[in-house]
């Protein structure tokens, strides 16, 4: 899976599984973050957010990779 160019990782959540489910990315001055889905092998983006907090609950990650029952 390869992280658009210019983005570095800074999260990674995987499921009960072991599975890559989502990724937190953002280029280096990290004025603003990007939630992508590992879905096939490819990354799909989810959205943008001036920070990752915002990111996770509005996609509901926690809850997606089984962390949250809420």
């Amino acid at each position: 899976m390869n992280v658009p160019k210019g983005e570095m990782v800074w999260a990674s959540y995987y499921n009960a599984d072991g599975d890559l489910c989502f990724l937190i990315t953002s280029k280096p001055d990290r004025d603003s973050y990007f939630l992508y889905r590992a879905d096939d092998g490819k990354l799909i983006k989810l959205g943008k957010s001036k920070t990752p907090a915002q990111l996770i609950e509005k996609f509901n990650v926690d809850r997606e990779i089984g962390v949250s029952d809420v």
